[in-house]
């Protein structure tokens, strides 16, 4: 698929909403400087040529009571058919998984859930096991959190602090039944008008914004970020693991990455790698360069690093990235 060639204010709009996905129109307008109705056209062409193909809330799931797992999954004995039979499986099967991506590299498959109890999890695992052992080469079983997410800074340079959004380590809030049904409905698309979402939810729009407000200060919505087709602009994304001879210098580490053009995610995963890293970059050399980037600045901590992508989402709730 051939990238796009945008301008000035397309990138301007896209690194926006990419720090806040529910920003008005008007406020887009005055940052950009141009008109609403300039701002308008743009976004619809955005969107009519899938370069947006979203406008997602983050839910920190941890302050709804659930925990999050994540399965990698490398495959044996399987054609593509049957690799896609097996997501088509997951998916009509088990209401508790958010999230299935397949992968290139080191793993086929990865698969997130959300569970209230450990409990939950065996129940999936042993009935997946059941049906499809003898096709699971290999296997790694991590907790999802805490997630640190930095609004994504590719599209141009900005001389700005980037956003941090941390998830999956919170709290559990007492949510009502109307909390629930706003995260469910407003999460996948927070564009969507207060007075749409009343009317699905038969609640005013002024109870509407409320709540949003509240689910806000609570920090059970901890941001809002942009759904984007990284191949129309270009790029692909990868997850780096680094394998650490230390974690003295963890703290350097984070903030190096925070700043970094490329770098947008850091996943504290329990079970995973020492440091997991997202990274958005414009093919396989570029990766290569930015992680001898890293071995270079942090050569005495670093032992190795791996990597792999990601291709399809066949479901993508929760769990933005």
């Amino acid at each position: 698929m051939a990238s796009i060639t945008l301008d000035k204010y397309d990138l301007r709009l896209l690194y926006e909403l990419d720090k806040n996905s529910s920003q008005p129109i008007s406020t887009l307008a005055n940052k950009i400087k141009r008109s609403k109705q300039f701002v308008f056209y743009r976004l619809q062409n955005l969107e009519q040529e899938k370069i947006i193909t979203g406008y997602h809330a983050i839910i920190d799931m941890s302050k709804l009571g659930y925990f999050t797992f994540r399965i990698y999954l490398k495959l044996q004995k399987m054609t593509l058919e049957d690799h896609n039979k097996l997501v088509e499986y997951i998916k009509y099967n088990f209401k508790q998984v958010w999230t299935i991506t397949s992968m290139h590299g080191k793993w086929d498959l990865a698969i997130f859930l959300g569970v209230e109890h450990v409990v939950d999890f065996h129940n999936f695992w042993d009935e997946l096991l059941k049906v499809y052992k003898e096709n699971i080469h290999r296997y790694n079983v991590a907790v999802y959190a805490p997630i640190i997410n930095f609004n994504r800074k590719f599209f141009l340079k900005m001389n700005e602090e980037p956003i941090e959004r941390i998830y999956g380590a919170g709290t559990p809030e007492k949510i009502d039944e109307v909390d629930r049904k706003i995260v469910e409905a407003y999460g996948p698309n927070v564009r969507n008008k207060y007075t749409e979402l009343s009317t699905v939810l038969k609640v005013s729009p002024d109870i509407v914004r409320r709540r949003i407000k509240s689910l806000e200060e609570r920090k059970i919505i901890v941001g809002y970020k942009l759904g984007l087709n990284l191949e129309k602009l270009g790029y692909v994304g990868y997850r780096v693991d680094l394998q650490l001879n230390s974690t003295k210098i963890n703290k350097e580490l984070l903030e190096y990455c925070k700043m970094h053009t490329y770098i947008y995610q850091i996943n504290k995963s329990i079970g995973g790698a020492d440091f997991e890293i997202e990274v958005i970059v414009r093919d396989l050399q570029h990766l290569l360069e930015v992680i001898d980037e890293l071995k270079k600045k942090f050569k005495d901590v670093i032992n190795d690093a791996e990597w792999f992508g990601f291709s399809t989402f066949h479901i993508l709730k929760y769990i933005p990235d």
